[in-house]
């Protein structure tokens, strides 16, 4: 009910598929169908040139969901939840290639870039997430030739909030990872995929799957209770992307105090994750977005 109003918002078209050097990615469920165009309009609305967008579904979108959200999106490309099938080395990667096989449908988010986006720079953008405000930092490195890569942090004091088991096991593996030279630079234990932008040339699927060789292994104490939330059964795209981010050979680079996670005011971008997306305040705030985007 919150979101009605969103079908009255004009269409925003897209580049063409390897028209642009820059590609945003998104996984979109059943029950994001509003969101995913709400969250790709704000974005899209501080974009100086067309980008290209790309929507994987999780199996779950109806052809009649998917052609409204192409309406609103005009130019933007589906993929479907098994796409880079033919794509991935299962011999190279096999405990990805497992898991991509399984149910758990943000795997996509990790792999449907890299393997299938024809553009040199990636954006990976979470439905649940908005843009109030002209996003600089980004768009600096959208429109740039910066080298390295942007992450999403989340502002919690982590010298109490990052459990001694979560450094332990990032200890571990930074001694697992860290070999022939490669770098391990990660000033930021609370990393989240809700907003990445890299080049898709410095994506290592290697450490990716090293990653989930560490996991099936790991003991009780990593992987339950809060250190869940990195060792968790939810969370591995999430950690594997933290784990390539960490060991990018251009060191990969925090976004600023404007690029926050909650439903926290005042900021460029909110990922709001549905705990705060579902609270009164925030759905008063994307009401509000919406008129902006019917103005605009």
């Amino acid at each position: 009910m919150a979101l009605r109003s969103l079908s009255r918002t004009a269409p925003m078209p897209v580049a063409s598929t390897g028209d642009s050097p820059v590609e945003l990615h998104m996984l979109v469920c059943q029950r994001d169908v509003q969101l995913a165009v709400l969250a790709t309009k704000s974005f899209l609305r501080f974009v100086d040139s067309p980008i290209s967008v790309a929507f994987t579904s999780d199996g779950s979108v109806t052809p009649t969901e998917r052609m409204w959200i192409s309406t609103h999106i005009p130019g933007a490309r589906w993929l479907e939840r098994r796409s880079c099938q033919p794509y991935l080395d299962t011999q190279r990667y096999p405990r990805l290639a497992k898991l991509y096989e399984t149910n758990y449908h943000p795997l996509c988010k990790l792999l449907h870039p890299p393997l299938l986006s024809p553009a040199e720079k990636v954006l990976i953008l979470d439905p649940d997430t908005a843009f109030f405000r002209r996003p600089d930092k980004l768009l600096s490195w959208v429109n740039g030739s910066q080298p390295g890569s942007l992450f999403l942090h989340d502002h919690q004091e982590e010298s109490v909030r990052v459990p001694a088991e979560t450094r332990e096991a990032f200890d571990e593996l930074q001694k697992l990872l860290c070999v022939a030279g490669r770098p391990w630079l990660m000033p930021y234990y609370f990393f989240n995929s809700g907003l990445l932008a890299y080049h898709r040339e410095h994506v290592d699927l290697d450490a990716a799957e090293s990653y989930l060789s560490w996991w099936e292994k790991a003991p009780g104490r990593y992987t339950t209770g809060k250190p869940g939330l990195w060792f968790g059964n939810w969370t591995p795209e999430q950690t594997c992307y933290q784990v390539i981010f960490a060991t990018m050979i251009s060191p990969a680079i925090p976004l600023d105090d404007e690029y926050r996670l909650g439903g926290k005011p005042g900021h460029a971008f909110n990922h709001f994750l549905w705990l705060h997306l579902v609270k009164a305040e925030c759905l008063t705030r994307l009401r509000s977005l919406i008129k902006e985007l019917a103005i605009a």
